[in-house]
């Protein structure tokens, strides 16, 4: 009975409209069961991470959170492979929140309670191109993780997939588990990265499951309807914490770079049509990276898909505008997520589409809108958790698609578009 409540409370899981999470001030002294109403914070005081972002070939960022100011800021990095250990700074910014959310449905879950938080952010420089180091925070050594820089162009590495990320739901971590021994070197994620709306969890109960992954690469985040679940939730959370992950572009979408292949990302809660910012950006950005040395293809991705058979709407309009610039840019994968499943989509113009959206949120229907013209070219669907595995290599780049079990339930190889 327990699992069809949580059920029912969920059936508006990938909605547009943000649901209603239980909030309150965090003025009182006791709470059920005498659990305090208020963060208790303890030595060494990190509440939250560590993870990395805002990765080249030379630097990179770490971030993390921490409930008390002046806490040890500094985290050690060391070469993967060996070599000496650098002591780097960190920047700490205070942030007070005047509300605490808790998990209706879900008592003995975290809450992200109201008050004043650092948070926490070491600028790395001066590093090895194509090299993976470990860092430790100095405050507690066993707070730790991995990055590692951009690759010169053609040379190979790994990057994982996922979207619309609910680890209290039980199957996140399962997915994770079984991604990361294929060893990404960053991780995408489409976005709808935590569930108020499931009212089974808090950002302070997302972060533990999560960690292994945060801790095995840099996360490039988009943004999903559900990071504005709360009325400042964008900026109080979901920007404080992933804000900034790339380059160039405005707060919700960027680019970045690794071996010769870039990455754009896109907010669908905006537009994305012709005349949009989003549209001249990408537009301008696409035709910008294809005349640099050494430039091979693109990957484009974003949350709501512009094509899906699937249990949610497309956008002919944008597809109509997009579609030509992939063609013409060497836009070789459209990454989405939103509709609860997994697709892949082959067009004759050569771009692939992926729909990459079972990280952990409730499993829908792909396949309620078979009609669609395109869902002729859809090779693959699948209604299960999983997260995408992309090898990219000297010619080819395969694709691996891993289910929460392990078990692989697709695979593609692609050739990679020539000069």
């Amino acid at each position: 009975m327990k699992r069809i409540a949580i059920g029912i409370a969920l059936l508006g899981c990938a909605c547009d409209d943000a649901g209603t999470t239980t909030s309150s001030s965090s003025s009182g002294t006791g709470g059920s069961g005498g659990k305090p109403d208020a963060l208790v914070c303890t030595a060494p005081s990190i509440t939250k991470g560590p993870w990395s972002l805002r990765v080249n070939d030379t630097s990179a960022v770490v971030r993390w959170e921490a409930c008390a100011t002046g806490t040890p800021g500094a985290i050690d990095v060391t070469p993967e492979a060996g070599g000496a250990t650098t002591t780097v700074d960190s920047t700490e910014t205070p942030i007070t929140l005047a509300e605490t959310y808790a998990a209706p449905l879900f008592p003995d879950a975290p809450k992200d309670y109201a008050g004043t938080y650092y948070s926490h952010e070491a600028a790395i420089q001066g590093l090895a191109p194509g090299t993976c180091y470990r860092y430790a925070l100095a405050a507690d050594p066993e707070r730790k993780g991995r990055f590692c820089t951009a690759h010169a162009p053609g040379e190979p590495f790994k990057f994982m997939a996922i979207g619309d990320t609910n680890p209290a739901l039980g199957s996140t971590a399962g997915v994770i588990a079984h991604a990361i021994p294929e060893n990404p070197e960053f991780v995408i994620h489409g976005g709808d990265i935590q569930y108020y709306d499931s009212r089974i969890e808090t950002w302070a109960s997302w972060f533990p499951t999560m960690q292994p992954m945060l801790a095995q690469g840099a996360f490039f985040a988009a943004i999903g309807n559900h990071e504005s679940e709360q009325s400042t939730e964008l900026s109080e959370y979901s920007l404080r914490f992933f804000g900034g992950a790339g380059f160039d572009g405005g707060d919700t979408y960027y680019r970045f770079e690794n071996g010769g292949v870039w990455f754009f990302s896109m907010n669908t809660e905006e537009s994305i049509s012709q005349g949009s910012e989003q549209g001249v950006w990408l537009e301008t950005g696409l035709a910008e990276v294809s005349k640099k040395p050494g430039y091979r293809f693109s990957v484009v991705y974003f949350h709501k898909p512009i094509v899906t058979c699937g249990d949610t709407g497309d956008d002919p309009m944008a597809r109509a505008y997009l579609e030509p610039l992939f063609q013409q840019y060497k836009v070789m994968f459209v990454l989405q997520a939103h509709m609860h499943g997994y697709e892949r989509f082959e067009f004759p113009n050569g771009v692939t589409y992926i729909t990459a959206a079972g990280g952990g949120g409730l499993i829908e229907n792909p396949s309620l809108n078979v009609q669609r013209d395109y869902c002729g070219q859809r090779l693959a669907v699948g209604d299960y958790y999983h997260s995408v595995i992309f090898s990219v290599g000297a010619t080819e780049v395969t694709g691996k698609v891993i289910d929460r079990d392990g078990a692989v339930r697709d695979t593609f190889t692609k050739p990679t578009p020539t000069p």
